[in-house]
């Protein structure tokens, strides 16, 4: 279908705590991090998602063409969430070395019971 071949494709990250850390993990593509603050939090994930498009820049890779989609647990965390962070939230540059991301959609998990 060529509408869905021009639709930009989404990126989707669930934060959560876990422990004492923050942890953030991308649905579509299994990646992932943690820090202590949300704004270390953010900024960790842009710089794991970047080094992942420059290292597949520097070996002739399609970007996130190895990865595969996160774990089950993290979608089914995604879709019980109602707390979404605010677009601006994320600092995220859209567009580097050629390659384009949306902005990510971020939702807050609940704390387990």
């Amino acid at each position: 279908n060529l509408s869905d071949q021009m639709k930009p494709p989404k990126l989707r990250v669930v934060v959560f705590q876990g422990g004492d850390w923050l942890c953030a993990q991308c649905l579509e593509y299994d990646l992932g991090t943690q820090a202590r603050t949300l704004e270390a939090l953010l900024a960790d994930l842009q710089r794991v998602i970047w080094g992942h498009i420059a290292i597949c820049a520097e070996n002739d890779l399609k970007p996130f063409s190895m990865l595969r989609r996160a774990p089950k647990k993290y979608w089914d965390m995604f879709r019980r969430s109602k707390i979404c962070l605010p677009p601006h939230t994320f600092g995220f540059k859209v567009s580097r070395r050629g390659v384009k991301l949306p902005r990510p959609e971020i939702r807050v998990a609940p704390v387990a019971a």
